[in-house]
């Protein structure tokens, strides 16, 4: 960023140096007219010494040279005509075709070309205005100051200079460019007691790599920091960021957005969204809260995380490789969702960490228990691990019935979106209902026999369409076959029973606002349809 603003620490500041000059130039309230004039007449009417060829004027330190003059001692003033040419001190050239000047008044104007220089840099305009004693000068038919050593420019229709505050205020059409940016902005001010440069009105900083945009902001030369306010963003190849304000430091390599924050980083095929975000380039580290959203996008399907606070931690290349996810833990895919109240995601290992509370959702199945461990291959749900009080339910169709499979360690395989497979590994138990099924020529009905229950130390069940097609049990397996009417209700469920259906997201919207939000949002919903 200390490149890009590279002209309001030296292109603006030759404006100070430049009127400065001026109003130091024409403190006092006389002009000498030095000897050497080709040609001097009085006119009695006007009271004007009409002075022509090698017309030269002094005052302090500063010349001033011209084909002819109109010189009036009484009203004080100079009217100066062709090729007129100020020097200070051989530093300080000014340029312009016709010239006024009233010391009783203390106004200045220049016009027609007007070129100023220093060893530095140049200004023209059509003409300049300059109140000596406000200390204002103003231009306002564009002006455009560009560097005699590089290639810096920056014009702009308006340009206001107060040299006493070194305030400047460049207004309309303002353009900067430079080797490196290129900077569009409906307003500019800057000044150069404090080395802040403002922006007003849409305002665009481009290059061959990088988009940004705001219709507000500030620069801190001194800093090296700046802000990016009012629809903001930064739009790179591989990564785009917006949000109300974009906070920057150079010297701490941190990003601070606020409200509304939006990230997408399409090389990692990852994105995030929130109310407050920060990100620290040097610890390779950034945490978003507030309606906090992380986004995994896949080649079928995109993978959301929702947490009060989601941490972000990259490899020393800059590659995402952890997120971290605390308190009100939710994630939605269109095969999967969930709930817990942490999560650790390890982008590397393609694994999952859910902790407190876990609960999966796969089609119609529920899986809990004390830690859930999501493997995932080629992007999709390869293996849970249910690890202690670990349970598979799904419900059965129109009862209050579920298949349960429990035990104290539990690995389910999938296949694509469904469990294909089920370990269990200690106290192993499974109740799941006996049906069978009769087809006639309208429809087709489902005769449900029984429940069956079997423990066993350990079970291998294998699913086809959600429902367990064969099971193996080792280890002294104890079973019994309840008849439908005739359930022993303590046997109809297991002991870490629990369906958590009101908790599972119905999608990633659902996931980020809360029930009064969610209310608040129907009520403003319902408010604009009445006027649809």
């Amino acid at each position: 960023m200390r490149t890009k603003f590279n002209i309001f620490k030296i292109a603006l500041l030759i404006g100070s140096a430049i009127f400065l000059s001026v109003g130091s130039s024409y403190a006092q309230k006389y002009i000498e007219l030095l000897e050497g004039s080709d040609e001097i007449q009085m006119d009695g009417k006007t009271g004007n010494y009409i002075v022509k060829g090698n017309v030269v004027f002094k005052k302090e330190e500063t010349k001033l040279y011209c084909d002819s003059a109109y010189y009036n001692l009484v009203h004080n003033t100079v009217r100066a005509f062709g090729n007129i040419h100020l020097n200070k001190e051989d530093t300080l050239n000014m340029f312009c075709d016709s010239l006024f000047f009233d010391t009783k008044k203390d106004y200045a104007k220049l016009y027609g070309n007007v070129r100023i220089r220093d060893n530095e840099y140049k200004l023209t305009t059509d003409s300049i205005d300059y109140d000596l004693k406000s200390n204002v000068g103003v231009y306002k038919n564009k002006g455009v100051i560009t560097s005699i050593s590089s290639s810096d420019r920056l014009s702009s229709d308006i340009g206001y200079f107060y040299p006493n505050s070194k305030q400047f205020n460049f207004r309309k059409n303002v353009v900067y460019t430079s080797n490196e940016f290129t900077v569009k902005s409906d307003t500019l001010q800057f000044n150069a007691n404090s080395k802040k440069a403002y922006f007003y009105g849409p305002t665009h900083i481009t290059n061959q790599d990088i988009k940004m945009y705001c219709e507000k902001g500030w620069y801190d030369l001194n800093k090296d920091e700046g802000v990016l306010e009012n629809n903001a963003y930064i739009d790179r190849e591989d990564i785009y960021i917006s949000s109300d304000s974009l906070y920057y430091s150079s010297t701490d390599s941190i990003y601070i957005a606020k409200n509304n924050v939006h990230i997408t980083d399409t090389t990692n095929k990852i994105g995030f969204q929130g109310d407050y975000a920060v990100n620290d380039d040097r610890k390779k580290f950034a945490y978003i809260t507030g309606h906090a959203l992380a986004k995994r996008f896949e080649d079928q399907d995109t993978l959301y995380i929702h947490a009060d606070t989601l941490y972000n931690y990259s490899d020393s290349l800059g590659k995402p490789n952890l997120l971290e996810a605390y308190k009100n833990v939710k994630l939605f895919r269109g095969d999967m969702q969930g709930v817990c109240d942490s999560l650790i995601y390890d982008k590397v290992k393609g694994e999952m960490n859910m902790y407190t509370e876990p609960t999966l959702w796969a089609k119609n199945a529920q899986l809990t228990s004390d830690t859930i461990t999501v493997f995932q291959k080629d992007d999709r749900i390869h293996r849970a691990y249910l690890r202690k009080n670990g349970l598979v339910a799904t419900p059965v169709d129109s009862t209050n019935y579920y298949n349960q499979v429990a035990g104290t360690f539990m690995n389910a395989y999938f296949d694509s979106t469904q469990i294909r497979r089920v370990d269990i590994e200690g106290n192993a138990k499974t109740l799941y209902f006996l049906e069978d099924e009769e087809e006639s020529d309208t429809a087709i009905i489902v005769n449900r026999q029984g429940m069956n229950r079997i423990y066993s130390s350990n079970i291998t069940l294998r699913f086809v369409d959600g429902d367990i097609e064969t099971a193996t049990y080792r280890e002294n397996p104890d079973g019994i076959v309840f008849p439908i009417s005739n359930i022993d209700k303590k046997e109809e469920r297991v002991e870490q029973f629990k369906w958590n259906v009101e908790r599972r997201p119905l999608s990633w919207q659902d996931m980020i606002y809360s029930k009064e939000e969610k209310e608040e949002i129907l009520k403003i919903y319902k408010r604009i349809m009445k006027f649809i």
